[in-house]
């Protein structure tokens, strides 16, 4: 098929599987240059690359799908032009926009029988509980571990994994976990009254569904056509390699603040993951660091819900490394976008390592630039400040919301629009470092605080 590219890496141009994304990028790319800006290509690393005809047929196989269902969306729209044309109004106005927001969940609930078709096959709808786990953190567990997951097929072992179940190394233990000495459930509830103004009694009902859907997750088994396009979909290389990105950026910066600083080992540093998730990530650093040099930063875990730092808690105890991880479960903003208890959770000490990668993509321009200063005046001189963004020029952008049916809405910026916002906040683009992932689905920043001592 001429839409999609050659197969070999490069440091210089992203030349992912899809032509017309790979030219609006590299213009881009060229762009920046010329502008002076630090702009990298990552490698293409990680096994799915050592199968890309896999990765053209489920693109392949997606783009029919999602064809299928905008013919599908259209449908339903004709037939109720009436609800459409109030909700587009509507939903304009500010203190009525939830009357378009019925409107949209209404026609989110049609897509989804056909969605889940689509996406996984006529005969196979097992992915469902993946699927009800969408805008969660911990979708990422699935698609982080994609390789590591067994695959069964007509109730037999097809392929071998390390982790029988959608969840990866989450298992019913994760309900046994206490936030703040309080049982899980407790601060779900309280969380969801606090951050979604909902009723106790409302909360009580959404986190009881809630529970109940992870634990289908949790013994949900893995079948093959789930397992193709999580292993091979644009959207999880992305993912993958936005984490492999973080990964070494922050174990060479680490390594590397440990040769030149002699006062301080790798012990004494800090990192924090601001909207942390699960934690993964930055668990995989910890665990690297500590095989490699038998030291490791103290972690600080911040997100604002419970279940997520939960499972992040669950897998510190797992990998060994419950004693280098601080949890902290609050509202990250509060409603005019500032971000909230930093200097509560830091109690005068500084960070080594910033990082809030799979996070700025949710946030307006103007709560971007807020977290950029927050975040700068607690790093430490000689600090690094990670962030990241989903491209705005990506390949096969429309599946995300469209036959994915991801929520909240992802804001896909272009990358210079994404410099702007950290030039916005008062950092000079001498600082920053653009690395682009090898698939072209994201950006991740690598933002250096000048050392005052050198």
């Amino acid at each position: 098929m001429e839409k999609f590219g050659n197969n070999c890496g490069g440091r210089e141009f992203v030349d992912g599987f899809d032509v017309e994304a790979n030219e609006k990028i590299n213009r881009e790319i060229v762009d920046l240059r010329a502008q002076g800006y630090k702009v990298r290509v990552g490698e293409k690393n990680g096994p799915a690359y050592d199968n890309p005809e896999k990765i053209e047929k489920v693109y392949s196989y997606l783009e029919r799908g999602g064809r299928e269902l905008r013919e599908v969306r259209n449908r339903f729209i004709r037939s109720n032009m009436g609800g459409a044309a109030v909700a587009d109004v509507v939903s304009k106005i500010p203190f009525i926009s939830k009357l378009a927001d019925s409107w949209n969940k209404e026609l989110d609930g049609f897509l989804e029988p056909y969605r889940d078709e689509l996406l996984y096959g006529e005969e196979e709808t097992d992915a469902q509980p993946w699927h009800k786990q969408r805008g969660s953190a911990s979708t990422f567990l699935s698609i982080g571990l994609a390789f590591s997951l067994a695959v069964i097929e007509g109730g037999k072992l097809a392929f071998p994994g390390r982790y029988p179940t959608m969840s990866g190394p989450i298992d019913e233990s994760l309900f046994d976990e206490k936030i703040d000495g309080m049982p899980l459930r407790y601060m779900m509830i309280k969380a969801e009254v606090a951050n979604h103004d909902k009723t106790q009694q409302e909360a009580t009902q959404a986190v009881d569904e809630r529970i109940n859907n992870v634990r289908e997750f949790i013994n949900a088994p893995v079948t093959p056509k789930f397992a193709e396009v999580i292993k091979y979909c644009m959207d999880s290389l992305g993912i993958r390699e936005r984490g492999d990105l973080v990964k070494k950026i922050t174990i060479d910066h680490i390594l590397d603040i440990d040769v030149r600083n002699e006062n301080r080992s790798i012990d004494d540093m800090l990192v924090m993951s601001f909207g942390c998730g699960t934690g993964l990530p930055t668990l995989q650093i910890l665990k690297e660091l500590k095989e490699e040099t038998g030291q490791a930063p103290t972690a600080i875990l911040i997100d604002q819900d419970p279940l997520a730092l939960a499972a992040a808690q669950n897998l510190a105890k797992k990998m060994g490394l419950e004693n280098n991880v601080e949890i902290h479960c609050h509202r990250l903003f509060s409603k005019f976008g500032r971000p909230l208890g930093l200097k509560k959770v830091l109690k005068g000490r500084q960070v080594d390592v910033m990082e809030d990668s799979g996070l700025r993509e949710y946030l307006p321009d103007m709560v971007h630039k807020k977290l950029t200063e927050e975040s700068w005046g607690f790093l430490r001189d000689g600090g690094l400040m990670i962030t990241g963004n989903m491209n705005a020029n990506r390949p096969q952008k429309d599946f995300l919301h469209g036959l994915m049916g991801w929520t909240p809405n992802v804001i896909m910026r272009p990358i210079a629009r994404s410099l702007k916002l950290l030039q916005a906040a008062g950092v000079s683009k001498d600082n920053i470092t653009a690395n682009i992932t090898a698939s072209g689905v994201y950006s991740v920043f690598a933002v250096e605080k000048p050392d005052k001592m050198l």
